[in-house]
């Protein structure tokens, strides 16, 4: 299990907002790329980069952003937030990413979905992002009917390898990872998984790893990072330091 810094992106800013709320937005640095610096010196493995304006409104904002981090840091970045289109898809690989990460798109369109994965493989990650078990979209804006369990079973139907899970209700909280609920999602497929929110200590990462799941490929930490509640390289030797468990 690797140990994921997000950088979350509006106008050009670092920021974190609380359970999804555009209007809890709390800024971190004016200058994303010396933060991907800062995380890559403390060891990180790979980063989360989301543009969350092109979550929003659906069409990629912070390009320039994203493509000086992208450029700019040797370790590898996965890129989300507005991706609709094949050709921002292919933009953000030719700039360097390792991985790109689709959301609502996913959901609405499950021929685009399967094209994307048939021509890109591994290179497609599926954001599932949910409240009380049922999937939200357009940058948490809209919610749906969907259960998170179920879509994670049509994305791997669909040819997907990776999905990285959100539990909004605890997202930017510090209340710690809904467990119960990602292991649900654990359970229901072979594919990696990526939890999301609500990480707040060390004994939340202990908490993950100690599940057992071999599909747990990491864990993405955002403002407990920002806000000093987790060292990063502390976070990744307790995850190793864990293997044995």
């Amino acid at each position: 299990m690797i140990i994921i810094p997000a950088i979350d992106i509006i106008k050009g800013k670092v920021v974190r907002l609380h359970q999804g709320d555009f209007n809890k937005e709390k800024v971190y640095s004016d200058d994303p790329l010396n933060v991907a610096l800062g995380w890559q010196e403390k060891g990180a493995k790979l980063l989360h980069l989301v543009d969350l304006d092109g979550a929003k409104h659906g069409v990629i904002k912070n390009k320039d952003v994203m493509a000086r981090i992208l450029k700019g840091v040797r370790v590898p970045c996965e890129v989300g937030g507005g991706l609709r289109e094949e050709a921002d898809i292919e933009y953000y690989l030719d700039q360097g990413a390792s991985r790109v990460v689709i959301g609502t798109k996913a959901f609405e369109d499950i021929g685009y979905l399967r094209k994307m994965t048939k021509k890109f493989k591994d290179k497609i990650v599926v954001s599932i992002d949910s409240s009380g078990g049922k999937v939200v979209k357009r940058g948490w804006q809209e919610k749906t009917g969907l259960l998170a369990v179920d879509v994670a079973g049509k994305m791997q139907e669909a040819g997907v390898r990776t999905i990285v899970v959100t539990d909004i209700a605890t997202d930017g909280t510090l209340e710690g990872p809904n467990v119960e609920s990602l292991r649900g999602i654990l359970d229901s497929v072979d594919i990696s998984v990526i939890a999301s929110g609500g990480i707040s200590c060390l004994d939340d990462i202990k908490r993950l790893k100690e599940m057992n799941k071999k599909n747990l490929e990491g864990v993405i930490i955002g403002r407990a990072l920002y806000e000093g509640k987790i060292d990063l390289t502390k976070a990744i030797l307790t995850s190793q330091n864990c293997n044995a468990l």
